[in-house]
């Protein structure tokens, strides 16, 4: 079986592993030095066809432009193995399962909770965050639906709040249509009604 010697090469490998030691001793806030991470951990699983995708907290994280915190950083991939040796040549230390790794330098805690996107890959964006490093984060319309669920599904009103405030923020660029129709997919009709309820709310506020 192919490993990621066959597709990366050991100069990618060490430029990475300077970045992240120089990372560790930026005075960075801990969301600036860990996006920074992903970006450069997604620079290699690129290189063996893996696309990370970042969703959860962080990415709301990321839409807030930092207003929401979060200790681990969720990201979705597929290509387990080839992601573990990644992982495993970045110094990551690997918790029970490949759900959770640990960077101890960085104190940086990831979580790959699956390996299929709750979503449509055709809205994922595309961060960059310095030349030649980027990350890529799930769709706005699909980042808050998946907070409704869990104001719904879980009687979550944290987060009702963050869906909330990412409609605020985001109001100009999400696709409502796509939204709605995606939320009235759902078995309990009370996802659909949350979201326009949210709409009503944002749009009140945006127009004072």
């Amino acid at each position: 079986m192919a490993g990621i010697g066959d597709y990366i090469s050991k100069t990618d490998i060490q430029l990475i592993k300077n970045k992240i030691s120089t990372l560790q001793e930026l005075p960075l806030e801990t969301f600036h030095k860990n996006i920074k991470a992903i970006s450069y951990l997604t620079y290699l699983l690129e290189k063996v066809g893996i696309k990370p995708i970042i969703v959860g907290g962080h990415a709301v994280e990321i839409y807030t432009l930092g207003q929401y915190t979060t200790v681990d950083v969720d990201i979705v991939l597929s290509g387990r193995e080839l992601a573990r040796e990644i992982f495993e040549e970045l110094s990551f230390a690997k918790g029970q399962g490949f759900r959770h790794w640990y960077h101890e330098e960085l104190g940086l805690p990831i979580e790959i909770p699956d390996d299929i996107l709750a979503g449509s890959m055709d809205r994922i964006i595309q961060v960059t965050i310095e030349e030649g490093f980027h990350v890529y984060v799930i769709g706005i319309e699909d980042l808050i639906l998946d907070r409704a669920r869990a104001a719904v599904y879980w009687n979550s009103s944290g987060d009702r709040e963050w869906s909330l405030l990412l409609m605020n923020a985001q109001y100009e660029e999400i696709d409502f249509e796509y939204l709605e129709n995606e939320a009235k997919k759902e078995p309990d009709d009370s996802v659909f009604k949350l979201i326009i309820d949210l709409r009503n709310e944002t749009e009140k506020y945006l127009n004072g």
